[in-house]
Order: structure tokens, then C-alpha cells, then sequence
């Protein structure tokens, strides 16, 4: 079966309507879905779901290069759809009069039908990676392993990052009063993939979407000098008109269709209509919003010369250790540390530790300890991913496991040989120790060696099996010494040279 990338290109070099009609048989479900859950509105959702393949069919030769057809169409149905929805105004207003007339009880409401209002602006929300792996496990339900090679990475690392954009998409809908679990959450899912698609609708999309792709440069000046409001329904009479007409050249009695179209034309200018009266309440808003901000900075009396200057908060970052962990290092006033929302990891805020002053041989960075109970006996693995910034000495993740009393250390690693430096993207990282029965507690953390920043994310401890290496330094410089005394009588023919 071929992909959605080698039709599109098909349909673009060749205009093999074949092509983009199995395109459009795939998919169509999938953006009508996104188009009436938003709008509500199947009349006007058909319109919007047309547009988004009218579209696709003129640029068929570049979106078969974008990663994912899914997300782009799912990208131009909540676009498309933008354009057609009424301001909150009007929505709360609509939803009075439906419930005055019996249509709707919204006490009645379940979740389902709470999250068929959200669900697009939370897909919205989330980075694109995230929003690529939800789409591709549970809309194309792929394997993690498919996911992965869709995003360059390991099966385990794909199955990590679609969990954590689960975690993300629940605490956005959270924000929304929509309280699920994750697994929940996956199971609704893939129920939005598709939805029933009225009769008709597909032969129509791929016969007007088609003739739009014909039609070339008059169609694209016909939608140019358009206003606004008419070119969601007057793109989609316009396409209809052309492909009449191109249907017509092929074979006469497609002059039917074409007085049909022009029935169509006459039909829409309500709608039109009610479009423009939309837009201009939302120009009017934006104005008026824009005129409060203006009010409002000219209203904010100029600082004073004499004031002091602070340090400046910088939006998303919170200078200090979050909850559960705390500062250490060898200079603490040298370096900073706290939570990163702007370098996030997987959709969740990443934690840092950067160097503030003239660093030099010194480290800084965050720690835990725990209780060493639940491991005891077992070799556990601590797992994280880290990002870099100008670290010139390396950041590293460490881990150390101590038994009774003052500095007895039973084992310990701070990947000293193999710390990322320099400047380096986000990449996963690993330390193996073994917990003996005599270990009290586990210490773990991350520092920042000299000048520069590092990023941490993602931060695991589990057991693992004994077949995994182990990492211990302490095991690693004992196999260095000799087993045997050496050269006892201090002979010079054995003097080091």
C-alpha cells in the first residue's frame, strides 16, 4: 500500500486523481471530525473540511514532504475553523437561545462531551513532537516502535515521550475542569480519529478539490480579491464552479452540475453575510483591546533614575530548587539553580544549574536522598536526559549509595569520564550501581562543573538486571591496582621514568 507522501506526489507530478482520492478516502473522516466537534455546526463543518482538501490538493507537492500528513491536516482543519467560530460572546449567546429552544441541557453534559470541546485546543497546545507522537500512537495507532522511527528515537525513548505528552494533555485539560487519568485519556482517543462522514461529502471534497488544483492562477485571483469572510464558503462555490467547468470541456452534460453551482452561489450569500458580521465584531474587539493596553502604558509613570535595579525575571523560569530537592554543590553562591519552562523536555519543564560568577574549580548543582529500603539487594539504574550550554568541564548526573555512619560510601559514579561538554542537545544518559544490604540511603543529582549551564529532564530510578554493567567508579579504580606487593626492596632498576 502506498504511502500518503508517494500519492500526494503522484497526484502533484502526474494529476493522478486516483491518487488524491484514496488520499481523501483516508482522511476525511479524521478532518471532519476536528471541523464539526469545533464548530458544531455540520453544514459549516463540511465547508471548512472541503476547504482544508482544496487546499492540500494545491499544495500536495509540498505537504508530501512534511512529516506528518495527520498533523498538517489537523494544523489547517483548526485554522480553517478559526475563521469560522464566533467569539466567546456569541458562543455563550448561541448556547442561551439552543437551550431556550430544548436543544442542548449543558448540565447534562458528560465528559465526553466536555472533552469534544477542548480536545483540538489541547492538541493545539502541545509541542509539535508531542502532538506528532499522540497523533501517530493513538489517530494512526502505530507501534512505539513506528513512533520512534517516525521521530528519530528508540522504542523505549518513544514509549517515554507519549507518556509524558499524556501527562501534559492531562493537566491541560485539568486547566479546562476536565479531570481524567492518562489511561482514560488513551482510551478516548483513538474515538476521535475519525467520525461519520455525511453522504456525499467525500465525492464532492475530492471531485471540488481536484478541479481547484486545475484550476490554477484564475482560481487563486478569484479567492485573492475576496474579503475575508467569503473565502471559506466562496473558496469552496469557486472550486465547485471550476470543476464544473473543467468537467465540462471533458464531457457536455456537465452543464447541469454547472447551473447547479450557480444555485449555490445564491444560497451562500446568507451565510457570507453572517461570516462578515463575525469578523468585523472580532476587528472591533481587537481594536478596542488594543486601545486598553495603549491607555494603560501611557497611564505607567516612567521609572525613577534613582531606583534600583533588580535582577529581571525572566517569564517561565523559577530560581530556585522545586519541591522534593535542594541546592548543593561546592559554592553555592556561585551558582544558580531551579526550573526551566522554556527548555522543556517531553512537554514538562526541565530543572537547571548554571554557573553565576566566576566559577572556576567549583560545581553546583541539585540533590535528593532516599532511603535505601526499597533496593536493597538489587542493582538499580538512574536515568536522565541533559542539554548543555558552554559547560566547559561537563554536567553531569551523579549517584552515590552509603551505608551506616559518617562517609561510608559503598559505591558511587559522577560520570567524570563521560560527561557531555561544551554546548550539546538533549540526550539520555545513564549511571548502574548495586545497592548491598548494608546500604542505608541512595544520593542522587546533577551539578554543573565550572562555568556553564546544564538542563536536566526525564530523571528515573529503577531496578534493572545484573546483565546490565555496572558503573561504579570505586570498582573501576580498585581493578586498576595490583593484586601483588611491588618491587619491596626498592630496587633502582624498577624506578618509575
Amino acid at each position: 500500500m502506498k504511502s500518503d507522501s508517494d500519492l500526494l506526489r503522484e497526484f502533484a507530478l502526474n494529476q493522478n486523481q486516483a491518487c488524491f482520492a484514496e488520499v481523501v478516502q483516508r482522511h476525511v473522516g479524521f478532518v471532519y471530525g476536528v471541523c464539526v466537534r469545533r464548530l458544531r455546526d455540520p453544514g459549516a463543518a463540511q465547508d471548512a473540511a472541503q476547504a482544508v482538501f482544496i487546499a492540500l490538493a494545491r499544495k500536495a507537492r509540498t505537504v508530501a514532504d512534511a512529516p506528518s500528513l495527520l498533523g498538517w491536516l489537523h494544523r489547517s482543519a483548526y485554522y480553517q475553523t478559526q475563521h469560522l467560530m464566533r467569539s466567546e460572546k456569541n458562543r455563550i449567546a448561541r448556547e442561551s437561545v439552543a437551550h431556550r429552544l430544548g436543544t442542548t441541557v449543558a448540565e447534562t453534559r458528560d465528559s465526553r462531551d466536555e472533552m469534544n470541546l477542548v480536545i483540538d485546543d489541547v492538541l493545539r497546545e502541545l509541542s509539535e513532537v508531542d502532538r506528532e507522537a499522540i497523533m501517530a500512537r493513538f489517530f494512526a495507532e502505530q507501534s512505539y516502535a513506528a513512533v520512534g522511527a517516525k521521530l528519530r528515537l528508540t522504542e523505549n525513548a518513544a514509549r517515554m515521550r507519549v507518556e509524558r505528552a499524556m501527562q501534559r494533555m492531562r493537566s491541560l485539560l485539568e486547566q479546562r475542569g476536565i479531570c481524567s487519568t492518562a489511561a482514560a485519556i488513551a482510551a478516548a482517543l483513538p474515538g476521535y480519529a475519525t467520525a461519520q462522514v455525511p453522504v456525499g461529502l467525500m465525492a464532492a471534497i475530492t471531485r471540488t478539490s481536484i478541479a481547484a488544483a486545475a484550476g490554477g492562477g484564475g482560481m487563486a485571483a478569484f479567492i485573492g480579491f475576496m474579503s475575508t469572510g467569503k473565502i471559506i464558503a466562496g473558496a469552496v462555490v469557486a472550486a465547485s464552479v471550476a470543476g464544473f467547468v473543467w468537467e465540462k470541456s471533458q464531457n457536455r452534460s456537465a452543464e447541469a452540475e454547472l447551473a447547479a453551482a450557480h444555485a449555490a452561489l445564491a444560497s451562500t450569500d446568507q451565510r457570507i453575510e453572517g461570516l462578515e458580521a463575525k469578523i468585523s465584531e472580532l476587528q472591533r474587539d481587537l481594536e478596542a483591546s488594543s486601545a486598553k493596553s495603549a491607555q494603560k502604558i501611557a497611564s505607567t509613570p516612567p521609572r525613577s533614575a534613582d531606583a534600583k535595579e533588580g535582577p529581571v525575571p525572566i517569564p517561565g523560569v523559577t530560581p530556585k530548587a522545586p519541591k522534593g530537592w535542594f541546592q548543593n554543590g561546592s559554592a553555592n553562591e556561585l551558582y544558580e539553580v531551579g526550573v526551566d519552562e522554556n527548555n522543556s523536555w517531553g512537554g514538562m519543564p526541565s530543572a537547571y544549574a548554571k554557573s553565576i560568577g566566576e566559577a572556576g574549580g567549583k560545581f553546583g548543582g541539585m540533590m535528593q536522598t532516599i532511603s535505601a529500603d526499597a533496593y536493597r539487594g538489587q542493582r538499580v539504574q538512574l536515568t536522565g536526559w541533559m542539554k548543555t550550554q558552554d559547560a566547559a568541564n561537563g554536567g553531569n548526573l551523579w549517584m552515590r549509595v552509603d551505608g551506616q555512619g559518617h562517609g561510608n560510601m559503598l559505591q558511587f559514579d559522577n560520570m567524570q569520564d563521560r560527561a557531555p561538554k561544551g554546548t550539546t542537545d538533549w540526550e539520555e544518559y545513564s549511571i548502574v550501581l548495586d545497592v548491598p544490604a548494608e546500604a542505608t540511603t541512595v544520593n542522587y543529582g546533577f551539578f554543573v562543573a565550572g562555568k556553564g549551564q546544564v538542563w536536566v529532564n526525564g530523571v528515573t530510578i529503577t531496578p534493572v538486571s545484573t546483565q546490565v554493567p555496572s558503573t561504579d567508579v570505586m570498582k573501576k579504580n580498585a581493578a586498576a591496582l595490583p593484586t601483588t606487593p611491588v618491587n619491596l626492596g626498592f630496587s633502582p632498576l624498577s624506578a618509575s621514568k
